[in-house]
């Protein structure tokens, strides 16, 4: 028989020892979600890198799992195909996917609005868009920057008849202008900013000539969305958190926004500024209509580029259900 003290002191330890159990089940958090997300290194996403590096998605649940693309459209078929859960990408390369796979994607969000961002370089000696007639310019043909080109030109009395006009991606664009390859490119950051801080050419528009035309956007598979709808609404909660922090920590934001971009702090400010980020409550204006209308103009431009077989219909494309 055991003798009561010490009955009372194995009570205590056991007691005591269940406690323990008891708070650190309490205290002990959920498992993080998996959530899987596409990306480019663009200026335009600097929320969600700020968010991934300051831990908000964590506190909202989730394990974010990154893959990067060299491309904003290059993401898109793996979100299709489920391998992702969402993209950041730009409206005009979800615009060529959903004409091949109609009503398989949905835009939940808005990062931005390029507003200088995008832009034609040209030589010094090159003035105007009237002077670029004539010659070499390199622009991502059926791709946005084309439309950005096309709006130049229309502007200045033009068309792609005018100037000799080679394939090329914004980067590739970018480091031939830079090397004195090529008259005139369209392109975009960083190449911007390096080619007028080397002064070896300047800007002559620009998508801040052009607003919404080129808008930022996540994506999501539609069907993948209705089965991860809590953790989207997580994610886009830890973006707007993001945003708050760009808004009030610029300085500290282009720190951390650089690592992502392998960009200097005191290069990724100066971007900053030719873009327009977009919160919550503008998401929420625009995305109840002016997106699609702004979109409207890109869709039929790839229809009349045969880009796309079909005039996509942007009404359905934008959806703000996520962030109510």
């Amino acid at each position: 028989m055991i003798p009561t003290q010490r009955r009372s002191a194995l009570a205590a330890i056991l007691f005591g020892a269940i406690l323990v159990l008891a708070v650190r089940s309490q205290a002990a958090p959920p498992p993080l979600k998996p959530y899987k997300v596409g990306f480019n290194a663009w200026i335009g996403s600097i929320a969600f890198f700020v968010a991934q590096q300051k831990g908000f998605f964590k506190d909202e649940g989730l394990d974010v799992q990154t893959k990067s693309f060299s491309s904003p459209g290059d993401g898109l078929k793996p979100l299709l195909s489920g391998d992702l859960d969402a993209v950041l990408s730009t409206a005009d390369s979800v615009l060529t996917v959903v004409d091949k796979a109609p009503g398989q994607l949905k835009i939940v969000y808005l990062t931005d609005t390029s507003s200088g961002a995008d832009a034609i370089l040209a030589k010094q000696d090159i003035k105007s868009i009237k002077e670029m007639k004539g010659r070499k310019v390199a622009a991502t043909l059926g791709q946005c920057n084309q439309l950005l080109l096309s709006k130049a030109l229309e502007k200045a009395g033009l068309t792609e008849k005018d100037i000799n006009l080679v394939n090329m991606n914004p980067d590739d664009a970018g480091a031939a202008f830079a090397a004195g390859q090529l008259d005139v490119a369209v392109t975009w950051e960083p190449w911007i900013t390096k080619v007028a801080g080397e002064k070896k050419g300047h800007v002559i528009f620009s998508s801040k000539d052009t607003p919404n035309l080129i808008l930022d956007v996540l994506a999501v598979n539609t069907k993948g969305a209705a089965k991860k709808s809590a953790e989207t609404r997580a994610f886009l909660k830890a973006l707007n958190r993001g945003y708050e922090f760009v808004l009030a920590h610029k300085a500290e934001a282009a720190v951390l926004a650089g690592k992502s971009l392998e960009q200097k702090p005191e290069e990724v400010l100066p971007m900053l500024d030719k873009i327009t980020l977009f919160g919550p409550a503008k998401n929420l204006e625009l995305l109840a209509g002016p997106a699609a209308e702004a979109s409207k103009q890109v869709a039929q431009f790839f229809k009349d580029k045969k880009v796309n077989d079909t005039l996509v219909d942007t009404s359905t494309l934008f959806d703000a259900s996520y962030l109510k």
